[in-house]
């Protein structure tokens, strides 16, 4: 090696090692500042964030560019969106923008969904929160052996697929009665219930990392036992020189961190059988025609998974704005 090339490769070398730095702080930044799932906040905080700030100075006609003009459009379509979903939901759930947040969102909704039937299962449509119930926790204790059976090794992911099944287990175990029958004391304990499992969602390093991984191993799975299914997702996605599954899923799926793109979106609602409602919050509003004839503006929403029992099976409601998901109430 010439003294040139030495020099060069020094200069890579040093390069990568900033870059690598750099991401590093990034992440524990976003560590510091974002939890890995927010309490729940009124859907009114999207109209605040989306509000003109009251610092930003005017910008005269005179010394506006098409770049600009283009900026305040997609502005005010952001805030036109978010005062429109303030009369469809109440609350929203931040979820981490670390790449993982629809798997994160994914599982805590359906987490949270399960706790929630098991409050209900007393009610007047108790049978059916009790079968849904039954029906999830069915499928993810049978999903390691038909993972396998798609050519993942049972010793990689036994781990991960044993801590899903512990935390349904710790869902299926957390106190929901009181010792006395007052209704306040009822409240109390389910929301101590779910304020438990908020904790566990949120621990570092733990439940909700290793859970969310092998969900990205459920949606790789789903996707190649279908190939057929799911094969022109990915032409509309324009995923490049991927035109199959299975490099599709090594790259794309199964990594921790990677984005997800409307195929996995769709894979994983399939995989669990449940319904996925997405809030497309893109600056854009859409007006549809009612059937008495009138006409509406609405955010673009688009829905996946299950659609044919609906009143029986669950549903995941979540706010999509460019790269991150969210999820409303």
């Amino acid at each position: 090696m010439n003294p040139t090339d030495s020099s060069a490769f020094d200069d890579h070398e040093i390069q990568y090692r900033l870059t690598e730095r750099q991401l590093l702080e990034i992440e524990a930044d976003i560590k510091a500042t974002q939890p890995l799932t927010s309490r729940p906040l009124p859907i009114a905080a999207l109209i605040h964030q989306y509000s003109t700030d009251s610092s930003t100075t005017t910008t005269t006609a005179t010394t506006q560019t098409p770049q600009r003009i283009s900026e305040e459009s997609q502005d005010f379509g952001f805030r036109a969106s978010s005062e429109l979903l303030t009369n469809k939901y109440t609350h929203l759930r931040r979820i981490r923008g670390d790449g993982n947040c629809y798997y994160r969102a994914f599982l805590y909704s359906i987490c949270e969904g399960l706790l929630k039937r098991r409050f209900h299962v007393t009610t007047e449509n108790g049978t059916l929160h009790h079968k849904e119930y039954n029906r999830i926790r069915t499928f993810v204790n049978n999903s390691l052996s038909w993972v396998c059976s798609l050519g993942y090794d049972q010793t990689t992911i036994e781990m991960f697929y044993d801590e899903l099944v512990d935390l349904l287990d710790f869902i299926d175990k957390l106190p929901l009665s009181p010792l006395t029958s007052d209704n306040h004391d009822t409240t109390t304990v389910r929301q101590n219930a779910l304020d438990a499992l908020h904790d566990k969602l949120n621990e570092e390093n733990s439940t909700s990392d290793y859970c969310t991984w092998y969900l990205r191993v459920l949606t790789a799975a789903q996707m190649k036992s279908d190939p057929d299914r799911y094969l022109p997702f990915l032409l509309a996605d324009d995923a490049g020189t991927i035109t199959d599954i299975p490099t599709f899923c090594s790259r794309e799926v199964e990594p921790m961190n990677r984005e997800c793109g409307m195929v996995q979106v769709a894979a994983l609602a399939e995989c669990f059988g449940v319904k996925v409602v997405i809030e497309y919050m893109d600056g854009t509003v859409v007006t549809e025609q009612e059937d008495d004839g009138s006409f509406t503006r609405k955010v673009p929403c688009h829905e996946f998974g299950e659609t044919h029992h609906q009143e029986e099976r669950m549903s995941v409601a979540l706010l999509y704005r460019p790269g991150h998901y969210d999820i409303l109430y």
